[in-house]
């Protein structure tokens, strides 16, 4: 009996690993980017200077708190929504969905390909508490990137 179950609990693993359980498997879905951009206060266009995934350096008593954050420093061109007075930007997230993270890691690999490297993207504040806070990556946040034609293949 133990074995038909752990049996059946691998397969389904590797089902899932193969086909993949998608964006909204435990999350509801976003809203629709139209929805989205109607809500944001702060919408910017803007180039990704860098990206890094690496140790987050935060000391936590929550266990379930991930070890490594996706960090991507943002150059603003310009302020399309709302006020935003800094040229810089640096947003915050864990390598989890929701989150665009393919598409700002392109916009990293071609960061100075004039034209095509500047997107549109919410700076969505998240607060620390205590007048601490940073803009999230993992939230149902407005964003559009350029369509990039990869050429044939």
């Amino acid at each position: 009996m133990l074995k038909a179950h752990g049996r059946l609990f691998y397969i389904a693993v590797l089902l899932l690993s193969v086909v993949g359980p998608g964006r909204a498997a435990a999350l509801q879905r976003c809203p629709s980017q139209n929805e989205l951009l109607a809500k944001a206060e702060v919408v910017v266009e803007a180039r990704v200077r860098s990206l890094s995934i690496g140790p987050s350096g935060f000391i936590t008593a929550d266990k379930d708190f991930p070890g490594q954050l996706i960090r991507a420093d943002l150059e603003i061109k310009k302020v399309i929504k709302g006020k935003f007075a800094q040229k810089e930007a640096i947003i915050y997230g864990v390598p989890f969905p929701p989150g665009p993270f393919t598409e700002l890691a392109s916009m990293a690999l071609i960061y100075r390909y004039e034209g095509h490297d500047t997107f549109e993207w919410e700076l969505s504040r998240a607060d620390m508490g205590q007048g601490v806070g940073w803009f999230r990556i993992n939230d149902c946040i407005y964003y559009k990137f350029p369509e990039l034609d990869a050429g044939p293949r």
